[in-house]
């Protein structure tokens, strides 16, 4: 299968956009005004606001191929068949019929903008929610009949540390070898590394793997009140782990309130929210935090491959090393902890 890429040296904003020329591509009504909202890793998002509503459009990094973004566009047209209790995003197709367009050597997309805000993630009722729509997208997920061959789905399965940062396991540690970290920071670091590669493997011979989102964080959440009204950006969007899906929540969700006391109350009613709809065994279930080390590792090494590229400077790619540390220690010695609060939700 042929890969469609587009320079770099391409310019990350489209400011230059003229009302007739996006009406050649979807025909909106004026006046309108075009403004960014959200720049994240791999595509910026801006809200065009017209007479007959507002709408969202997504310019996608110029290095994405374009089979990748085909995928993710197909897997959210197949959602859209599927009864869900809240919405995402719907690609509006062109007055050509397709999903996506090609403009200033920029692939771009247009949806419905969603209504709703971020979840505050110490409102213990918002996180019960949150976890019961999780559960809920990704039973929607496992059913979905869609290709997801290495050709076309954009991110590979989380074990695959190499192929998430494009990078080997040798330039990664000479990468951590050069950031400023303390002799004690870098040994614990490279002791998960090692740890992952050795473990991460079984994982995947002993645990469900299906489609799941990969990116449930309260930015990626809608709610009006304790009610989830949209789940966002499925750009990292593929098969995995099933349970990768509610570790990376549970290890975002109480972000600020570690080593508080409240990150148990969060974390519980995300968990309970989750597995009132999806019952998990408790093995599966004592898998979480070793999931988590996963997921934290999977991370790390995209964004190694990210600082090589020039994408990340040292001081993010610092502050990223010591986010996965910081998490580290709070694991190491609750993991017992963990271990009796998860297995409480299938009790």
């Amino acid at each position: 299968m042929m890969t469609q890429t587009f320079p770099r040296s391409l310019r990350p904003y489209i400011t230059d956009m003229n009302w007739e020329e996006l009406q050649e591509i979807w025909p909106l009504p004026g006046p309108w005004s075009l403004r960014p909202i959200v720049q994240g890793i791999n595509n910026l998002t801006q809200i065009i606001e017209t007479p007959a509503g507002n709408y969202i459009l997504r310019i996608y990094d110029s290095g994405r191929p374009l089979e990748h973004i085909g995928y993710e566009l197909s897997l959210l047209g197949e959602l859209q068949k599927v009864s869900l209790p809240f919405r995402i995003p719907a690609p509006i197709p062109t007055v050509t019929g397709e999903l996506f367009a090609i403009y200033s050597g920029k692939i771009i997309t247009m949806s419905p903008w969603l209504a709703g805000l971020p979840p505050q993630n110490d409102n213990l009722e918002q996180a019960w929610s949150a976890g019961q729509a999780l559960a809920e997208l990704g039973q929607a997920l496992r059913g979905l009949q869609i290709e997801t061959t290495l050709d076309v789905v954009p991110f590979p399965l989380s074990a695959d540390f190499e192929a998430w940062g494009k990078i080997d396991v040798h330039s990664a540690e000479t990468l951590l070898l050069g950031l400023p970290l303390k002799n004690e920071e870098l040994s614990q670091m490279l002791a998960l590394v090692e740890r992952m590669r050795v473990m991460a493997p079984a994982l995947y011979r002993t645990s469900p793997v299906q489609i799941i989102h990969r990116d449930y964080d309260q930015s990626n959440i809608l709610m009006e009140g304790n009610s989830v009204t949209g789940v966002l950006d499925f750009e990292f969007c593929g098969p995995d782990l099933r349970i990768l899906d509610l570790a990376y929540a549970l290890s975002t969700w109480p972000w600020g309130w570690w080593n508080t006391g409240l990150e148990w109350q969060i974390m519980d009613a995300f968990g309970r929210g989750y597995v009132q709809v999806q019952e998990l065994p408790v093995a599966e279930l004592e898998l979480l935090p070793l999931v988590f080390q996963l997921r934290m590792v999977t991370g790390l090494f995209f964004r190694l491959g990210r600082y090589q590229r020039n994408l990340e400077t040292e001081k993010s790619m610092l502050a990223r090393a010591r986010e996965v540390l910081s998490f580290e220690r709070w694991l190491r010695p609750h993991e017992e902890q963990l271990l009796v609060l998860v297995r409480s939700w299938s009790a």
